[in-house]
């Protein structure tokens, strides 16, 4: 088990309406102290791969939605997920859980988990925890996905 209390973000976004012109594997909002949190998690396939592309607040009230998009993409047999943090404004350690756990779950199958964290505020708080050394933060989906989709 690994444990990390920190996270980062920026708090000025919590209230802010975050709004996405495509239908999402999952959308959720969660009311708490007058404010509207939201995550959407987004499905795409991408050469031999799915790409998962979350965003918003990776945390507490947004992690069980992504867990479910991992579970359900698991279920149908992929071989390659990439999880895109590109647009993730905040992760804290339940977050981070949720990602630990999908790259478990997919080993478990056989399958390989790669991520997309351009955002050095997001990085640093995989550096933090020393999953810098566990993961591969790749900069850009590019990256994640070379051409040809040879993984």
């Amino acid at each position: 088990r690994f444990r990390c209390g920190a996270s980062v973000g920026a708090a000025d976004d919590v209230g802010s309406s975050r709004r996405s012109s495509t239908v999402g594997v999952v959308r959720g909002y969660t009311e708490g102290a007058g404010d509207k949190v939201q995550l959407d998690v987004h499905r795409y396939p991408r050469d031999t791969c799915v790409v998962l592309a979350v965003l918003g607040d990776l945390d507490l009230a947004g992690a069980p939605r992504l867990r479910q998009a991992v579970v359900s993409e698991t279920a149908t047999g992929i071989r390659h997920l990439v999880l895109d943090l590109t647009a993730v404004d905040f992760i804290d350690s339940t977050g981070l859980g949720v990602v630990v756990g999908a790259l478990r779950r997919l080993r478990a199958h056989d399958a390989e988990l790669s991520l997309v964290c351009p955002e050095p505020r997001i990085r640093r708080v995989f550096e933090i925890c020393d999953l810098d050394r566990v993961f591969t933060l790749h900069a850009t989906l590019d990256d994640a996905v070379p051409a040809g989709g040879s993984q």
